[in-house]
């Protein structure tokens, strides 16, 4: 059984390591490199750990197998007064061996459900051009394509293209 859950403060390692699993395995899925977050002190990443509980303004889900990180995502609702309607999804990964068992669904609700509470109206986010696997997903949860840009990243010397999605939260939730 994959257990899903809130990172907790304390957890600095532990959201550090399944980060760079990560982007080990699929580095051109993020705009992160692995040296880069590799470099973070234990002190940056206990300090993300302790703000990404979903008791503030941002979440951070792990999925956990006999206590070890197989996948996480997360979510931060945007800064500002006039932009608090909007949050980010980002991150969002699960080891290949995890995959189609509805892990990647439950973690991506539960920040869906954690920004419905937050009272955000809009869930955007960045997918690679193309990605079947993860549009598959988004779609199925009812994401939509906005726009793409086709200088959204710069990977191993050319421009990747980025889909932006956007998912209107129901304003009864």
């Amino acid at each position: 059984m994959i257990e899903v859950r809130a990172v907790r403060a304390g957890e600095g390692r532990l959201l550090h390591e399944v980060r760079l699993a990560a982007l080990a395995a699929n580095p051109g899925a993020f705009l992160e490199t692995y040296d880069e977050v590799a470099a973070d002190s234990d002190d940056v990443w206990a300090a993300r750990a302790a703000a990404s509980t979903g008791e503030g303004d941002q979440l951070v889900l792990l999925a956990l197998a006999d206590g070890r990180p197989v996948g996480m995502a997360g979510i931060a609702r945007d800064i500002g007064q006039r932009r608090r309607h909007r949050a980010t999804l980002w991150g969002v990964w699960l080891a290949p061996a995890c995959r189609g068992r509805g892990v990647g669904r439950r973690l991506v609700k539960g920040a869906l459900d954690w920004a419905a509470r937050a009272e955000v109206r809009a869930v955007y986010l960045e997918v690679v051009e193309n990605e079947d696997p993860s549009w598959s997903l988004y779609g199925r949860l009812g994401f939509v394509r906005r726009e793409v840009d086709p200088f959204g990243a710069h990977v191993d010397g050319r421009f990747v293209a980025l889909e932006r999605l956007v998912l209107v939260l129901d304003e009864a939730a």
